[in-house]
């Protein structure tokens, strides 16, 4: 019977703790929910690894003939018939140096 007692007047001061404090008590919950969904969308997402794809591999490169770059032909300035540059510097420099030996 005691024990009965003492569980009633626990539950009657929980009772009255939260009905004083009841506002209190949800603005917290609201703001654990909000931290708590920010916390997930502020994740960053996983970026999928590219895969490699056989044209990568199949791609041929040009080297210049100045520096040695290795360069794609589409990006690389040909000059006369297998002289490729990586950059418009490079071919006048190449240009100069031949004018000297000119």
């Amino acid at each position: 019977m005691k024990w009965l007692i003492l569980l009633g007047l626990l539950l009657l001061i929980i009772s009255l703790v939260y009905w004083r404090f009841r506002r209190q008590i949800q603005t917290a919950w609201q703001l654990w929910l909000m931290f708590r969904q920010i916390r997930q969308t502020g994740k960053p997402a996983e970026k999928p690894v590219p895969k490699k794809t056989e044209s990568l591999k199949e791609t041929p490169l040009v080297r210049c003939e100045k520096c040695g770059k290795w360069t794609s032909p589409e990006s690389a300035l040909k000059f006369r018939q297998d002289k490729y540059y990586c950059s418009s510097g490079c071919m006048e420099r190449a240009a100069r140096l031949q004018s000297l030996v000119d």
